[in-house]
């Protein structure tokens, strides 16, 4: 791996497990440049998954529209996918995803109860994140990415501030 500001590797000690897997010493180079080219095509791949995890999301959106499980189980039911969408964005080079991901995963984490407003938000970050992945916005959206992140945040705060009003 090589530092982002310089072309320095960095390196990182192995624990004890992963040295019995591989063992110990140097790694060829010829194995690593086969690697990191793997995971720079594979970023093609992140479609069809990122929309497998949005299609979950969708569903319950839909069935937190309907309003007839509990809450909680709503909740886990939205965080699960955008936990996955979160955890996955970032390695197929969908910084902005992650990002968005992150901010709508604290705000699930957070909230006790789904209402009319909390639904809403969710169901904007799922329009938001599947248009990204069918655009296919990698990086992270430069001055649009900011904007979404800011405007996803302000969506946020407006909610619960107010709940508190």
């Amino acid at each position: 791996m090589v530092d982002e500001n310089n072309s320095t590797p960095i390196t990182h000690k192995a624990n004890y497990t992963l040295q019995q897997k591989i063992g110990k010493g140097p790694i060829d180079l010829k194995t690593l440049d086969r690697a990191q080219e793997i995971i720079e095509k594979s970023s093609d791949d992140f479609e069809p998954l990122a929309m497998s995890f949005l299609e979950k999301l969708k569903i319950s959106i839909e069935v937190a529209q309907i309003g007839d499980h509990p809450g909680d189980e709503l909740i886990a039911g939205m965080t699960s996918p955008v936990m996955e969408l979160k955890a996955n964005a970032k390695m197929f080079q969908y910084e902005l995803v992650s990002a968005l991901a992150n901010i709508m995963l604290g705000f699930l984490e957070t909230i006790n109860k789904l209402d009319k407003d909390a639904i809403s938000i969710v169901s904007a970050h799922h329009t938001t994140i599947q248009l990204i992945i069918m655009k296919k916005m990698k990086g992270n959206g430069g001055e649009h990415g900011q904007l979404l992140q800011t405007e996803l945040r302000d969506a946020v705060h407006r909610y619960f501030s107010k709940l508190q009003g």
